[in-house]
């Protein structure tokens, strides 16, 4: 009988290959990890001659931390990254974490009132709302004046 750490790694893996495709060119190597049934991974690809090298780390974590992914970044010394990703469930708060790592959030997990859920059980579904784009002013037209229609 497995674990349920495994069932949640192989919804990470899926999350990962489906943001960071194969016929992108991407290949998907996972790394090991200083914390015990933490995932790192390091992305890679070639465009044009170029090589694209991004470390990922996956924290179920609802405040998470740096340290496996900063571990992965400190073994790839010499080797230019283009970036940082973490893969965090929905509702985790990132406030905290510096601005050139970029988050990826979890379709299948989230925390729900500060609990991790199964997202995909409905139950548990729940609605998050997506980072709001501020809208653009625009002078505003007095009521006395006629408006372009």
């Amino acid at each position: 009988m497995g674990v349920a750490t495994d069932i949640m790694q192989t919804f990470a893996t899926k999350e990962i290959r489906s943001c960071f495709r194969e016929s992108d060119g991407w290949e998907c190597r996972q790394e090991s990890s200083p914390v015990p049934g933490a995932m790192t991974f390091v992305l890679s690809r070639e465009i044009r001659g170029k090589k694209q090298i991004i470390p990922l780390a996956v924290s179920y974590e609802h405040e998470p931390t740096l340290f496996p992914l900063e571990h992965l970044v400190g073994t790839m010394k010499g080797k230019r990254l283009t970036g940082k990703c973490l893969l965090v469930p929905k509702g985790a708060d990132v406030t905290a974490l510096p601005g050139d790592i970029r988050v990826l959030f979890m379709d299948s997990f989230g925390f729900v009132d500060e609990r991790l859920v199964w997202l995909t059980k409905k139950k548990n579904a729940k609605q998050y709302l997506a980072a709001e784009v501020p809208a653009a002013a625009e002078p505003a037209t007095p009521a006395s004046q006629p408006h372009a229609a």
